[in-house]
């Protein structure tokens, strides 16, 4: 029952037994369902998808760090938008096997940096223009220090996974 999804108009995600017509400017993410999150289906991987297109739309196309990538789609998503320097990691060392495996689906296997780590021990490397982090909101208010020492000043944070009524502990924790 996987069909193809419309993000935007720009982004497209299908599943590799389905096709769609080549369109001028549209970027297309080959992705079975599996074991792992995210397929943009689930309204916080679409909102995060959409996030990353409006900023690649909008010129901001530098580094991307995806924080807890699932299945990678997020990941593929920016590389595949023009973002530079596309890093992602997972707890889950089956979640990193997908994701793997989608790159090479996409042919961005050698465009996207990914290791096997929590979010408390991941080495950043440095600081990023845009973190995208779709994980539960105990986690992303326990490790907001974490967070934000890898994003750049002035960069965007798109954050997800958080349920309606703990939007507002969330918005507090990272405004503060």
């Amino acid at each position: 029952h996987f069909k193809v999804l419309n993000i935007s108009e720009r982004l497209v995600i299908r599943p590799s037994w389905e096709q769609v017509p080549d369109k001028p400017g549209q970027t297309v993410i080959v992705l079975d369902p599996g074991m792992s999150f995210g397929t943009g289906h689930h309204p916080t991987t679409s909102f995060c998808l959409k996030m990353i297109d409006e900023l690649a739309s909008s010129g901001s196309r530098g580094s991307f760090l995806d924080a807890g990538c699932g299945s990678g789609i997020l990941a593929i998503a920016a590389q595949k938008l023009g973002f530079s320097q596309v890093e992602a990691f997972d707890i889950d060392p089956d979640a990193v096997k997908v994701a793997l495996e989608n790159f090479e689906k996409n042919g961005c296997m050698a465009d996207i940096r990914i290791s096997t780590s929590g979010l408390d021990e991941f080495q950043s490397g440095g600081q990023r223009d845009v973190i995208a982090a779709n994980i539960l909101s105990s986690i992303l208010i326990k490790s907001r220090g974490k967070i934000l020492s890898m994003l750049k000043s002035g960069g965007s944070l798109i954050l997800a996974g958080i349920l309606r009524e703990e939007y507002a502990g969330v918005r507090d924790a990272f405004v503060e």
